[in-house]
């Protein structure tokens, strides 16, 4: 997956916000499949227009049909390995991970990079882990090669935490969705990657 500095996690009550974001994934557990199918279509086509990969969380069987550019898969989804014949190489697969083992396993069976989490509290989804926060991402940064997006609870206040241990890439909802501007908190969210000191 090419560089991205902020992965952006919308659902389909959410417009897509303009810019500042470099790959999208459509999460959203409550809707059917074919009005999931519907929205995901749409956000395609504007993520196609704009040059941003988009992924779908967990419904694998629906990518090909909504023109994504792959999906996201949860420890508890399909393996990967039939999720990759399926789609085929070109497919971009992520697998959510919690722990060190879980990173290398991921890498392992062929994952084209890793959400990592939770760092933090969150409202967007029921936690069944604590928050590890930066230690978290200290402790799995060395057990892959994979591009490691860090997830849970993320917002402008903790993110210089995670910024100072080596953090470069991060996957968030809330703090921009919420968002008076949600495109301004995106730019915000993104810049702070080159303005925050790494002690170097």
């Amino acid at each position: 997956m090419r560089t991205v500095q902020i992965y952006l996690v919308i659902d389909g009550d959410n417009s897509l916000p303009a810019s500042g974001f470099g790959a999208v994934q459509l999460r959203d557990k409550t809707r059917d499949d074919n009005n999931y199918a519907k929205i995901a279509r749409k956000i395609a086509q504007d993520c196609k227009a704009r040059g941003i990969p988009f992924l779908l969380n967990d419904r694998w069987q629906l990518v090909d049909e909504t023109g994504a550019d792959g999906v996201h898969l949860g420890q508890d989804d399909a393996p990967i390995e039939q999720v990759r014949r399926a789609l085929g190489p070109g497919a971009i697969i992520g697998l959510s991970t919690h722990n060190r083992a879980e990173a290398e396993e991921a890498q392992e069976r062929g994952a084209d990079y890793i959400g990592l989490g939770p760092m933090f509290s969150t409202t967007t989804k029921d936690l069944t882990l604590p928050p590890g926060g930066p230690a978290l991402f200290e402790n799995v940064a060395g057990a892959t090669d994979l591009p490691i997006f860090c997830i849970g609870g993320i917002h402008e206040g903790n993110l210089p935490s995670l910024i100072e241990v080596g953090v470069t890439q991060v996957a968030i909802s809330s703090a921009i969705l919420t968002a008076p501007d949600p495109a301004a908190a995106a730019a915000r969210l993104a810049g702070m990657f080159s303005t925050t000191s790494l002690g170097k």
